[in-house]
């Protein structure tokens, strides 16, 4: 048995698992200062809460980049404090041997296991969410680079002059994310509720935001099927759920995709929710 958490901007999930399954799970807040410490107190709350023993080891999924060797994470653009933490100080404050990994690529091997991508060999995974996250299956392994920072999609750069949580500017996540299209309802008057967002994306005050979220969504999924043709988008995350997401994306992307790779691939929703990366945690972990 291993226990698991796929840390994000909003919520934790956290979750015990055993021989491909998950036993018992909990999603919890996550504290709104983002922090390592006060994430890994809120983990290990809630691991008592599923009675974890003390001794279980602890693989997380993180919304940044790590090494390869799943030791530092170099960078969490959208939480604070993470950026060059190393699994060791993680394991000072759980009290727990911690491996870590990326949260998508975590996804993507869940999904590719037991859910939406089984049976697909050559697919990118894509979750929205606070940001945006990636990953690349390249003939049915993880692709992933000399450092292990392949699949970062939120992080293409479209050409646009907008500033990036990740120092960075122009990136996909700049436009099409949570934290983006909140501060968009802040600043138009229709607060941080996402559904209530969508309902009215097409208003004369929203509907400049979220047309330059579409528009870099549909940017970035052309780039990776130019680039790497593959069979299906699979798309998780929170913002996966929003009513009507896929077929406007396809919409979008039509225009964008050269004739020859019309009408582009199949674009799948992502079946199996927080399950998905404690799974392909706890297979990274090796558990």
């Amino acid at each position: 048995m291993i226990a698991c958490a796929d840390i994000g901007g909003h919520k934790t999930a956290v979750g015990l698992v055993e021989n491909g399954a998950v036993l018992r799970k909990k999603v919890v807040p996550t504290p709104a200062e983002r922090t390592p410490q006060a994430v890994c107190a809120a983990i290990d709350a809630a691991l008592k809460e599923l009675g974890a023993a003390e001794q279980i080891p602890l693989a997380l999924a993180v919304p940044g980049m790590v090494s390869r060797d799943g030791t530092v994470i170099y960078q969490c653009p959208n939480m604070t404090g993470w950026d060059n933490v190393t699994a060791q100080s993680l394991s000072q404050l759980t009290g727990r041997r911690v491996t870590v990994r990326n949260d998508c690529d975590c996804a993507a091997l869940g999904e590719m296991a037991h859910g939406a991508a089984r049976g697909l060999k050559n697919f990118a995974f894509i979750t929205l969410g606070t940001g945006v996250g990636g990953a690349i299956i390249i003939n049915g392994e993880l692709l992933r680079g000399a450092r292990g920072r392949t699949g970062e999609i939120g992080h293409m750069p479209l050409m646009e002059d907008a500033g990036c949580a990740c120092g960075g500017r122009g990136h996909t996540e700049c436009f099409f994310s949570a934290d983006a299209l909140e501060r968009a309802g802040e600043r138009t008057g229709y607060g941080r509720d996402m559904s209530v967002l969508w309902e009215n994306r097409e208003n004369r005050w929203l509907a400049p935001y979220f047309g330059r979220a579409m528009d870099a969504l549909a940017c970035a999924c052309t780039a990776l099927t130019h680039l790497l043709d593959p069979e299906a988008i699979v798309i998780g995350g929170g913002m996966s759920n929003l009513p009507g997401l896929l077929d406007d994306l396809c919409d979008y992307m039509q225009p964008l995709l050269s004739p020859i790779y019309r009408p582009g691939p199949e674009l799948i929703r992502a079946q199996l929710g927080i399950d998905a990366p404690l799974l392909g945690a706890a297979h990274e972990a090796g558990a």
